[in-house]
């Protein structure tokens, strides 16, 4: 999940693991009738809603039990519009500029549209409303650190989609250093030893010299979160403070040097492939689950699912994998991993809903619903009978469930925590890898990326630009065309481009959320 896509200064450097949304199983069942999700300002009053959000599979039917059950739930006429995500954001700049708004928006993104829509007037300021308890408990209930990081102008504009706070983790071949007799590193030293081993000693056993530690490459915004985390510096952390009271990002971090070395150090010693900077996302994971490499970054709970092991264990049944806890910080003090932003884009409200308080009542009721226990396990399973069966003992979603079911229409969603990180898809062991990973992820010291929820115009004019430029230089400095002493070239020229109001921009702004 990206946000503030436009706000980092993000390598594509990266190790990576996919990031899939999860929620899960767990709760009170509830009838396609239940009535908890209605306001009792306007129970008798049935109100046409209209929500735009994005689609990333096929588009549900417009009629279907699934919608029928959540118009009965709510007693409203749902007008849902699903719209492709190759489209959404130009259909999402057509319907904000046609002034024909739906009422509630989905935000994927807190760019340079969300900004201006919200700065504009368009938008309904709702923290008047999400911190009313008695009426809201669940949106008065949301975490502070995501919503604190939604404010803008003291205000808050959007309900957010729930995601784990808890970030990506390091993951390596648990069979490979059983093999070689080693133990889960805790430093970049052990760290260093360990991709070593996986590089020089033939941990697959096929007597050749094939393999490598890290699973590495190059793609657009997935960087080297988990790897460099602990140096709090290098491609690409986001937004870290830089010690003399404002934040700067992870590349020209104090730290930067230090951590750009270490990947040099691994390039230079045969630990990542040498033609690591031409791979894309998809080749590196299939490096790692392929047995070419011991190491992989950013790999999330959500990575862990039975086709990645299913694939894994095609080519090697022994393959086996565990999540490193984090590694302690050069100078010894304890690491942490870069902590998740907690969601995945906001829901505005269309301001024209003030006028209507019984509406505004209705659908703040569902955004209400949906974030609860009890309505997030309607829409998770639907109706029984009808979209999920019951057999010994345990939920089984139908066929008419997997197509039409009130997840399909869903705006926003359950926090992704505890039992709801995981699908029902789990196996024991997918589930236990899972909440494994969920629980490293927060030990030691974790943080948050300073840049979240933060807007710079300059950097939605240039940041592109500018990011490749920091990706081609960082490159020439890992594989040893330029000296470490480049990254101070780097600062100035990125500073010289436009980088400088970009970082006035960044701090005042985040100065002002303080």
């Amino acid at each position: 999940m990206k946000i503030g896509k436009g706000l980092r200064i993000a390598t594509a450097l990266m190790l990576t693991g996919a990031m899939l949304t999860a929620c899960a199983d767990k709760g009170t069942d509830n009838s396609a009738g239940n009535s908890s999700g209605k306001s009792s300002a306007a129970a008798e009053k049935k109100y046409k809603i209209s929500a735009m959000t994005i689609l990333y599979g096929a588009a549900p039917p417009d009629k279907s039990t699934g919608k029928k059950a959540i118009e009965d739930r709510y007693n409203i006429e749902y007008n849902y519009i699903p719209v492709a995500s190759g489209e959404y954001n130009n259909k999402l700049g057509v319907t904000l500029a046609s002034g024909d708004v739906p009422d509630a928006v989905l935000f994927p993104y807190l760019d340079a549209v969300y900004f201006s829509s919200i700065n504009s007037g368009q938008f309904l300021p709702l923290e008047s409303y999400m911190s009313d308890s008695a009426k809201y408990p669940n949106l008065a209930a949301l975490p502070k650190d995501v919503m604190d990081s939604l404010k803008s102008n003291g205000h808050i504009y959007g309900v957010p989609r729930l995601r784990g706070i808890p970030g990506a983790t390091l993951v390596l071949r648990k069979d490979w250093l059983d093999k070689l007799g080693l133990q889960v590193p805790t430093t970049y030293d052990e760290l260093y030893d360990v991709m070593k081993a996986f590089s020089e000693k033939d941990p697959d056993g096929n007597g050749k010299r094939d393999t490598y530690g890290l699973a590495a490459g190059v793609s657009n915004g997935f960087p080297f979160i988990s790897l460099m985390a602990a140096m709090h510096a290098g491609p690409s952390v986001g937004w870290v403070e830089d010690g003399q009271g404002g934040i700067v990002p992870g590349e020209f971090a104090p730290n930067n040097k230090l951590a750009v070395g270490y990947l040099a150090k691994l390039y230079k010693d045969g630990l990542i492939a040498p033609d690591f900077a031409i791979k894309k996302d998809a080749q590196i994971e299939d490096d790692f689950l392929l047995g070419k490499a011991g190491v992989v970054g950013n790999w999330g709970y959500t990575a862990f699912n039975k086709d990645r092991l299913e694939k894994a264990r095609a080519v090697d049944p022994k393959f086996e994998l565990v999540a490193i806890p984090p590694l302690k910080a050069p100078d010894g003090s304890e690491g942490g991993y870069v902590k998740g932003a907690g969601f995945f884009g906001v829901f505005a409200l269309n301001k024209e809903l003030e006028k209507d308080p019984g509406k505004l009542d209705k659908v703040l009721h569902m955004l209400d619903d949906q974030l609860g226990e009890e309505g997030a396990t309607f829409f998770k399973w639907g109706v029984e009978g009808v979209h999920y069966k019951v057999e010994d003992g345990q939920k089984v979603v139908t066929d008419l469930g997997k197509t039409e079911g009130p997840n399909q229409y869903q705006m926003v969603n359950h926090a992704n925590e505890g039992d709801w990180i995981l699908v029902s898809a789990d196996t024991p062991e997918t589930t236990a890898l899972k909440q494994n990973s969920f629980a490293v992820a927060m030990q030691g010291k974790p943080y948050t990326s300073q840049d979240i929820g933060l807007y710079s115009a300059t950097n939605a004019e240039k940041g592109a630009e500018l990011t490749q430029n920091v990706v081609d230089g960082l490159v020439m400095v890992i594989t040893g065309h330029k000296t470490i002493d480049y990254l101070d070239q780097m600062f100035e020229d990125w500073k010289n481009r436009g980088g400088s109001k970009i970082l006035t921009e960044m701090n005042e702004a985040w100065k002002a959320r303080k």
